[in-house]
C-alpha cells in the first residue's frame, strides 16, 4: 500500500467542515425493485462515495403516492441496493424516490460536472468561530472466549463486536446562533430583510441558473419544510464558459410542485440590509435534524484535498466523515468580559473513512479558507457576540449585576440499532426527556430569588418570563430565547471575607420555551 512513509500528517493540514445531511429527491433510472439508480439524464453529475449510505432510509413514491421505505445496504457511485424490494415495478421517470435526510450527507457535483470526475461531498461549509473540536472516535468492542477448550491459559478464540462512534464535540464562539435549530429541531418560519426576488427562479428541480446562489421557496415565510431543507444552493463546476448550474440538494417534486415559479432567489453573500430571520420552535416527535463532519487531513503537496494522488506513494490524504450528528447537549455561557460562548456534545450515526483509491475531493474542492460557504469577510459578521451586549430579563426586571450565565439544554438522545440495517457500526439516536437549566451568578441587589427560591407555585407569569437577548453588529444580529414556566432550585449566598459584593449563586429550571429567533447574516441549509 505504502512504498515510503516518512512525511508526518500535521495540523496546518487538517480542516473540519460541515456537510448538510437533507431529504435528497430524484427520479430513476431503471425497472429494478432491489437496485435503483439515479435518473443520468439529469443527475450524473451527483456522483456518490460507495457505500456512505448504508443503514439510511430510501422512501418509495410509486407515481406521486408513497408506497413504503427500505434501508439501504449498500451503494456503488449512482445505484442503491434496498432490502425490502420494493412491491411494486418501479417505472422509469415516471415514479419518484427521496433519501431522507438523517445519516445521508448531501452529495455534490463532481469536479468534472458530468459524472466522469472526483467525487465530491457537500462539505465546502465553513462551521463558524470554532474555539475547540472533538472529531467522534469510533470504539469497537471486543469479545473474547475460551470456547471449553483447555491446553492454555490463554483465551481460545477472539473478535470484533459492536461498532460505536461517540465523543463529538464543537466549541464556539458565538457569532451566529443557528445551531439552536439542531438541538430544537424545527424552522417555523424564514423571512429576510431584503425580501426575495420573485422573478429570478430556476428553471426545473435540479438545474439554476449562472446569476444565482441561493433560491428559496417564496411563497410565504413558512412555506418551507420545516426540518429542511430550508435553502437550495447553486453549484457551478466544470470546465467551459457556460457550465451546467446544479441546484444542491435538487428540489423535492413530492413536497413542491412548479420549482420554476414557486422558488425565488435570495441576495447572498448577506449585507446589512438583507439580513435572514428565523424562528426556531421544539420538536416533540423521534426526528430531530442531523448533519456531517467531514475531516479532512493533508500533507499539502500537490492537489492537497485529493485521496488518490499518488496509490503507489504515501498516503498524502487522510479524510473521515462523521455522518448523522444530532446535537444531544447544548450550552451556552456567557461570563464576565468574555465572549459568547457555545458547546455542542454530538451523537453521532456513524463514522465513514473515504478509502484512499477512491477520487475524492475534499472540502468540495475548495482549497482557500475563504472561499467556503458562510465565511465572510465582513468584519461585523465575523464579530462574536459578547456578554456586555446581552440583557437577561428575570421575575419581571432586567438583571444588570449577572457576572456569568450559563444554559444547558439537554435532548437525552438514546442509542438504539434495530434488526436489518446491514451494518454493526449504524446506531440510531432517539431523543427522550428535553431538560433546560439555567445557572448564574449576580451581584445582590433584592431579596427577589431567595423569595422565588420559596415559591412553591410555578412561576407562568407572562410578564415574569425568563429572556435572554444578545445583540452584535450594532445591534443588527440577535438572537433570543424565552422561557416560561420554571422554578428556582437553588441559590447560595455568599458573604465575602473583604468586605466587597455579596453575590448570589442560583439555579432555575424551566420547562417552556416559548420563543427562539435569531436576525443573522447566516445561511441555514437544514
Amino acid at each position: 500500500m505504502v512504498a515510503e512513509n516518512s512525511e508526518v500528517f500535521l495540523g496546518s493540514g487538517a480542516s473540519l467542515t460541515f456537510v448538510p445531511e437533507v431529504d435528497f429527491y430524484f427520479q430513476p433510472a431503471t425497472t429494478s425493485q432491489t437496485a435503483i439508480q439515479m435518473l443520468q439524464s439529469t443527475l450524473a453529475q451527483f456522483q456518490l462515495v460507495t457505500d456512505m449510505y448504508v443503514g439510511c432510509v430510501l422512501d418509495f413514491y410509486n407515481n406521486t403516492l408513497y408506497e413504503s421505505s427500505h434501508i439501504i445496504t449498500s451503494n456503488d457511485n449512482d445505484t442503491f441496493t434496498i432490502s425490502p424490494a420494493t412491491g411494486s415495478t418501479v417505472v422509469i421517470a415516471e415514479d419518484h424516490f427521496v433519501l431522507r435526510k438523517y445519516g445521508a450527507p448531501c452529495p455534490a457535483p463532481d469536479s468534472d460536472d458530468d459524472g466522469t470526475g472526483r467525487v465530491r461531498l457537500h462539505a465546502d461549509n465553513w462551521l463558524g468561530l470554532v474555539e475547540s473540536a472533538s472529531f467522534p472516535n469510533v470504539e469497537v468492542e471486543m469479545k473474547q472466549l475460551n470456547l471449553a477448550l483447555g491446553g492454555s491459559r490463554n483465551f481460545t478464540h477472539q473478535y470484533k463486536g459492536i461498532e460505536t462512534a461517540s465523543g463529538g464535540n464543537i466549541g464556539l464562539i458565538c457569532n451566529q446562533a443557528t445551531w439552536l435549530y439542531y438541538f430544537l429541531g424545527k424552522c417555523y418560519s424564514i423571512s429576510f430583510a431584503g425580501g426575495t426576488n420573485s422573478s429570478e427562479h430556476p428553471t426545473n428541480y435540479h438545474t439554476g441558473t449562472a446569476a444565482h446562489t441561493l433560491y428559496f421557496h417564496g411563497t410565504s415565510t413558512t412555506s418551507h419544510i420545516d426540518t429542511g431543507p430550508l435553502f437550495h444552493r447553486i453549484n457551478s463546476v466544470g470546465d467551459g464558459s457556460t457550465p451546467t448550474v446544479h441546484i444542491v440538494p435538487p428540489i423535492n417534486g413530492m413536497v413542491y410542485t412548479a420549482p420554476q415559479t414557486n422558488f425565488d432567489s435570495v441576495t447572498y453573500p448577506m449585507t446589512d440590509s438583507t439580513y435572514v430571520n428565523y424562528v426556531f420552535k421544539e420538536a416533540n416527535n423521534s426526528e430531530l435534524p442531523s448533519f456531517a463532519l467531514e475531516q479532512s487531513m493533508s500533507k499539502l503537496a500537490t492537489n492537497p484535498l485529493r485521496t488518490d494522488v499518488d496509490a503507489d506513494a504515501e498516503d498524502l490524504n487522510f479524510v473521515r466523515v462523521a455522518r448523522g450528528n444530532r446535537v444531544n447537549t447544548l450550552t451556552i455561557s456567557a461570563n464576565e468580559n468574555e465572549e459568547v460562548k457555545m458547546s455542542m456534545d454530538l451523537n453521532t450515526r456513524a463514522v465513514n473513512t473515504i478509502p484512499q483509491t477512491t477520487s475524492y475531493d475534499a472540502r468540495g474542492g475548495q482549497e482557500t479558507d475563504r472561499d467556503l460557504f458562510n465565511f465572510t469577510a465582513d468584519a461585523g459578521h465575523l464579530e462574536p457576540f459578547f456578554f456586555s451586549d446581552g440583557t437577561i430579563e428575570l421575575l419581571g426586571n432586567t438583571f444588570l449585576k449577572i457576572t456569568n450565565f450559563t444554559l444547558t439544554m439537554n435532548n437525552n438522545l438514546q442509542d438504539k440499532r434495530f434488526v436489518g440495517v446491514g451494518d454493526r457500526g449504524i446506531k440510531n439516536a432517539l431523543p427522550a426527556q428535553r431538560t433546560y437549566e439555567i445557572s448564574l451568578t449576580a451581584l445582590v441587589t433584592d431579596d427577589a430569588l431567595f423569595t422565588d427560591l420559596l415559591n412553591s407555585d410555578e412561576n407562568n407569569e407572562t410578564d415574569q418570563s425568563l429572556k435572554l437577548h444578545f445583540t452584535k453588529n450594532s445591534g443588527q444580529e440577535a438572537f433570543t430565547l424565552e422561557f416560561d414556566d420554571y422554578f428556582t432550585t437553588a441559590n447560595t449566598w455568599t458573604v465575602p471575607e473583604d468586605k466587597g459584593p455579596i453575590t448570589v449563586e442560583a439555579t432555575l429550571m424551566p420547562r417552556t420555551l416559548t420563543s427562539c429567533s435569531t436576525t443573522t447574516h447566516w445561511i441555514l441549509q437544514g
